[in-house]
């Protein structure tokens, strides 16, 4: 959401590919044309990738958890599985736009989704502590427990600083300073995504989803390997505030 109020338009980019590019686009160089739909952004260059990773993950997560009783712990994956869907989605639709009007619909998109991943994610761990004391099984005794909880709580943080600085800017003293802060908000975006990844890897690895949901890792890493190669090729260098 924070790259909606750029101080100044960027150059358009041609999308067009020269015959000795890569089919999927160099790295950094997906990039919305000016007539395009914003929804055509989740599946720029490297994004077909990224959507057909987070199928796999769906899927793998969503068979394995309707394979055993639905209960209270169902929708911990449930709810974490679209949170964390849209949280990648969010980052898809806003990562090619570049002219202010793109930048400023991309926003709007961004902070929509991510506000509703925020609210999800505050549900699966809502539901995952009341089914533990619903139990009496220890809290946060696995790697995976560990790992969601610091991805709640920087969730959480990214959320309510990337509301404010496009939302309410002046809260940081001024728009220019809401802006210089911007590639701070994007690198912390992009570690939380492999902080994501990271934490999902580990939830296949848990007991009881090597036990009574059967969830297979490699499908798991299938599916976030996709995911990776698909968001973190069409990061551009430029608004992280490095040089081209």
């Amino acid at each position: 959401m924070s790259n909606a109020l750029a101080a100044s338009p960027e150059p358009v980019v041609s999308n067009q590919p020269s015959e000795t590019e890569p089919l999927l686009g160099r790295a950094g160089a997906a990039t919305q044309r000016e007539d395009a739909p914003l929804w055509r952004n989740l599946f720029l260059g490297t994004g077909v990738l990224a959507q057909i990773g987070l199928l796999i993950l769906i899927v793998t997560v969503w068979v394995s958890i309707f394979s055993v009783p639905v209960g209270l712990f169902t929708l911990h994956p449930l709810l974490n599985s679209i949170g964390v869907l849209l949280i990648f989605e969010a980052v898809l639709l806003l990562q090619p736009t570049h002219t202010p009007g793109q930048k400023n619909k991309g926003a709007i998109a961004h902070s929509i989704l991510t506000g509703a991943s925020l609210l999800l994610l505050i549900g699966a761990g809502v539901a995952i502590v009341l089914n533990k004391i619903r139990i009496k099984h220890a809290h946060f005794d696995s790697t995976h427990a560990i790992l969601g909880l610091t991805v709640y709580i920087l969730v959480l943080a990214q959320t309510i600083v990337g509301f404010a600085q496009f939302y309410t800017p002046r809260v940081f003293g001024s728009v220019e300073n809401a802006k210089a802060i911007y590639k701070y908000h994007r690198i912390a975006g992009y570690t939380i995504q492999l902080l994501l990844n990271a934490t999902l890897l580990a939830a296949s690895r848990t007991t009881f989803a090597l036990g009574p949901l059967k969830l297979k890792t490699w499908k798991v890493a299938i599916g976030l390997s996709l995911v990776f190669l698909g968001v973190f090729p069409r990061i551009k260098k430029e608004k992280l505030g490095f040089k081209r």
